[in-house]
């Protein structure tokens, strides 16, 4: 009896024990099947995101050129609730995929009339002032020629909103290429932004007087632009300075003697602060054939206002003259390699490097970064004609070109020492840099013929 009793007992624990192993078991089995379902809608979320970016990145809308971008409607006033509005036109293309629009954003900056300053444009279905007309929101897969019809207030009056093709700037009328800063918002988040007035081509592609050319040497924010007028010199008896430079087959030629050297250098595109050069700015000049000749030139203090003025802004208008502060031969060079001006040194930190902290040891050169009007046209800021001339740093003394040197070729090195604000949250810094310059012939008559050869 007793025995019966203790295998019934075992029974029980045995049969307990397998219901709390099969317990565990299908709570794991339940565990791993909840991972797994919500494993699969993690990657099903993460796939319909990845899927979204890469209809969001397909979108590309942009404004039509060489057409208007925005041009007045067949009709440019009609009626409006409360008045009349003005009725304009955007062209647009889409080289994406089919794009809604969700709004349109215009900032017109140039005008001292009444223009959009912040105009937010949301979908309506008939004329309102402030709205875009909805049927034209969607742009279908590669439409050219889309046009998206918006409308401002009209009324007469303080009411009365145009988009300007002219500006007032400072109450003097100017051209207004890209015063009207247009942005369109997409329902995916896209954000396409241009410039209207469209800027004409010119200088800042093309090259031109401006020395805009692509063609240039880059030295961080600064470049030195490869045309004619790049280079040019003035002596004792050959002054103002020829311009342009040149002899045979272009090639930039020097006399021998005591000379002054000019150097047009501009800001590039899209810097955004003035760059100021320092005393230590050279020009070195070796021959190819013996390179270890060399003949420094360091910077010397800007040239007056008159040589810069009616000289080097004879063949390039875009010329900036701001260094060139007087036509005193005390403070300004004049071109005459006898009688040098100083470029003094400056021993303020780079932060305090700036007008008019420095200008108590004389005039900074500043090559001005470019101007928004620059900046909308995509072109480098305006040059400045740097002139090296001294045998030491913060020198008076002209340096020469050895009369030996005549009928040779030259080699010429540009080191320049600037201080630059990159806006990198770590300052003004001096920032030193010598590049391979421009080859050149030193010749006793380098206007008629260049010598060297050719």
């Amino acid at each position: 009896m007793v025995r019966k009793l203790w295998f019934r007992r075992r029974a029980v624990s045995t049969m307990i024990g397998g219901m709390i192993v099969l317990g565990l078991f299908l709570i794991a089995l339940a565990s791993m099947i909840l991972v797994s379902h919500q494993f699969d809608a993690y990657q099903g979320t993460i796939n319909t995101m990845q899927q979204k970016d890469i209809e969001r990145f397909s979108e590309h809308l942009f404004a039509i050129a060489p057409k208007d971008g925005i041009s007045n409607g067949n009709r440019f006033s009609i009626g409006c609730p409360g008045g009349s509005c003005n009725n304009y036109t955007l062209t647009i293309s889409n080289l994406g995929i089919g794009t809604q629009i969700s709004r349109i954003y215009i900032n017109s900056t140039k005008s001292d009339k009444p223009s959009c300053t912040y105009c937010v444009f949301d979908a309506a279905t008939s004329a309102q002032p402030m709205r875009f007309r909805v049927s034209d929101a969607y742009v279908n897969p590669g439409e050219r020629y889309h046009n998206v019809t918006i409308w401002l207030p009209g009324n007469a009056g303080p009411n009365n909103i145009t988009l300007p093709t002219t500006c007032y700037i400072a109450g003097v009328l100017t051209n207004c290429a890209g015063a009207n800063a247009i942005s369109i918002v997409t329902t995916r988040g896209r954000m396409f932004t241009f410039y209207w007035p469209f800027p004409a081509l010119g200088p800042g592609t093309s090259g031109g007087p401006g020395g805009q050319s692509a063609t240039g040497l880059y030295i961080g924010p600064l470049v030195i632009t490869f045309n004619q007028s790049l280079v040019t010199y003035s002596t004792s008896s050959i002054n103002p300075p020829p311009v342009p430079n040149g002899g045979k087959n272009g090639i930039w030629a020097l006399p021998t003697g005591k000379l002054i050297i000019y150097v047009k250098i501009q800001t590039d595109r899209g810097t955004p602060n003035d760059v100021y050069l320092t005393a230590q700015s050279v020009l070195e000049i070796a021959r190819f054939d013996s390179p270890g000749s060399v003949n420094f030139f360091f910077i010397i203090a800007p040239i007056t206002q008159n040589l810069c003025i009616s000289q080097f802004r004879s063949y390039d208008p875009s010329v900036d003259c701001s260094s060139s502060t007087s036509n005193n031969p005390a403070v300004n060079n004049a071109g005459n390699p006898g009688n040098i001006v100083a470029y003094a040194n400056c021993p303020l930190p780079p932060a305090q490097y700036r007008n008019p902290d420095c200008n108590a040891y004389g005039t900074r050169i500043k090559i001005p970064a470019p101007t928004l009007e620059q900046q909308v046209n995509n072109e480098r800021g305006s040059p400045v004609i740097v002139a090296f001339a001294a045998t030491t740093v913060s020198g008076t003394l002209g340096q020469s070109i050895q009369g030996s040197w005549a009928g040779n070729f030259v080699t010429s090195y540009l080191g320049l020492t600037y201080v630059y604000d990159q806006l990198d949250g770590k300052g003004s810094y001096i920032y030193g840099v010598t590049l391979p310059f421009v080859a050149m012939c030193v010749s006793n008559t380098p206007q008629s013929s260049s010598g060297c050869g050719i």
